[in-house]
């Protein structure tokens, strides 16, 4: 029969020492932690309105290319399909006439006669801290009325 020694100290627990620094680090980690979900969640607007910006302008951008195919499409308009897209649009996209010449160089076609018209929108922010700037060339591939429909 075994006898027990009532003189040994076992440890079969934490001491008060280890209980109490792992307190204070558990503490210290916290704070680094509630600092940094702080910082994140006063920050998260910005994505937010990044993204609600980028949709409005590739929201104009595809009225823009729909209102040009409309027209493109309307066989009394085959002429004037370009004009209108710029009467329509022209408050909320920057447009111009352009031309490419043998080397593929993009050159402005100052008499508007051209059938390539190049549509860019900047849509930024109300705090003006970013912007989104989309490019479209619309050409007027249907020249008479006997061409096919361009479908988009």
């Amino acid at each position: 029969m075994k006898h027990l020694n009532v003189n040994t100290a076992s440890s079969h627990g934490f001491t008060l020492i280890e209980i109490i620094a792992t307190i204070i680090v558990l503490g210290i980690l916290a704070a680094f932690f509630i600092h940094f979900m702080g910082t994140a969640l006063d920050d998260s607007w910005e994505s937010v309105e990044v993204v609600k910006s980028e949709a409005e302008a590739e929201g104009i951008m595809e009225e823009i290319i729909a209102y040009y195919t409309s027209k493109i499409n309307d066989d009394s308009n085959l002429d004037n399909a370009l004009s209108n897209v710029v009467s329509e649009y022209g408050s909320v996209a920057t447009m111009e006439y352009i031309e490419f010449d043998t080397g593929g160089n993009e050159q402005p076609d100052s008499s508007g006669t051209n059938n390539n018209l190049k549509v860019t929108l900047n849509i930024t922010d109300e705090g003006d801290d970013f912007s989104h700037n989309l490019t479209t060339i619309l050409t007027k591939s249907r020249s008479e009325s006997s061409d096919p429909k361009v479908y988009y």
